[in-house]
């Protein structure tokens, strides 16, 4: 579930709403909606399990989260573009915070080994407590606090940052199993870029200018509804999304997909590069990589692994042997 959000405050009276943020808004919010759709499709093997995956669909998702994370930061210049207006941002945190916290009971209830606990709405709410003090101050603040927090996780990574009370700072080296993962380093340094944008001389008079563009057409009309209450579209569309697929796969509509066959080669790549990126040696990597795919392979279940066919303790077994060769 990774690419989804919820609007930041809304702009205040008397400049009314901005059609060209909440249409902005919701075009992004489609994208979010296709991403997450194909996780469906993969769960009920309509398409290939990989394909949520694959490099496209990872950096589709990573650019719906850039607009969405961006466009909160444009929300609050605007909202606050005269003074910061506490009480709405106060409101508005609580609003975004609540949201999170019933995303996180959710995901325990149906998904309890992949909670999510630092999904995008969880970098929202803080990301947006943490760019109260840029609101009003100059546009170069913000962009260079923005870009310091998207740089540092490029430079700075370490074990200490593991525990789970630190992992949300996005410093670490281990990655949680999740299924909505934005920490708030680099992802809470693009909120800061698009307060700092929207701040620049001469950004915000046009948005906000009686002049500007409105929505005119049924389909402009329609997704900039949609990017007004993108925070309770983005709490339910996934389930609806999930059941109109049970529904398809169940009348056979689309025949599954056959099981891909296993990369290993793309595997071991990507496993020596992140084990030698750990510290370790390369001969030393080169082998307990290939101990991890002949324990895959030998688990007879090596094209179901990215699906939902094996339950929790089969998954915990087979990592658990996976572990033994890093370790060993």
């Amino acid at each position: 579930m990774s690419g989804g959000t919820a609007p930041a405050d809304r702009p205040a009276k008397p400049g009314g709403r901005v059609d060209a943020v909440d249409c902005a808004r919701g075009v992004a919010l489609i994208g979010m909606a296709l991403y997450h759709l194909s996780w469906d499709l993969a769960d009920y093997r309509m398409v290939s399990p990989t394909l949520p995956f694959s490099p496209p669909m990872r950096l589709f998702s990573h650019a719906v989260a850039c607009a969405f994370l961006a466009l909160v930061g444009v929300s609050l210049a605007l909202a606050h573009r005269d003074r910061v207006n506490l009480p709405a941002f106060w409101r508005r945190l609580a609003v975004v915070g609540g949201a999170a916290a019933l995303v996180t009971g959710a995901s325990l209830v149906f998904a309890p080994g992949e909670g999510i606990w630092f999904g995008i709405l969880h970098c929202i709410a803080v990301a947006s407590l943490l760019a109260l003090p840029f609101i009003e101050a100059r546009a170069f603040a913000s962009l260079l606090a923005g870009a310091i927090a998207i740089a540092i996780p490029f430079f700075v990574q370490s074990t200490l940052f593991d525990p789970p009370a630190l992992m949300w700072l996005g410093l670490g080296v281990a990655l949680p199993n999740t299924l909505d993962w934005r920490p708030l380093m680099p992802w809470g340094g693009v909120v800061l870029l698009g307060l700092g944008l929207a701040r620049l001389p001469g950004v915000s008079a046009p948005l906000m200018s009686p002049s500007r563009w409105r929505a005119t057409s049924s389909p402009a009309r329609a997704v900039c509804f949609a990017g007004r209450h993108s925070l309770p579209i983005y709490l339910v569309h996934q389930p609806i999304l999930m059941g109109l697929v049970a529904v398809v796969a169940q009348l056979g509509v689309i025949p599954a997909a056959p099981p891909p066959k296993p990369d290993y080669g793309a595997f071991l790549a990507a496993c020596e590069r992140a084990c030698v990126a750990g510290g370790r040696a390369a001969e030393e990597c080169e082998s307990s990589c290939q101990c991890v795919a002949d324990v895959i392979e030998r688990s007879g279940e090596a094209e179901r692994l990215g699906g939902d066919a094996l339950d929790a303790a089969r998954k915990g077994e087979l990592k658990g042997m996976a572990e033994a060769c890093m370790t060993r």
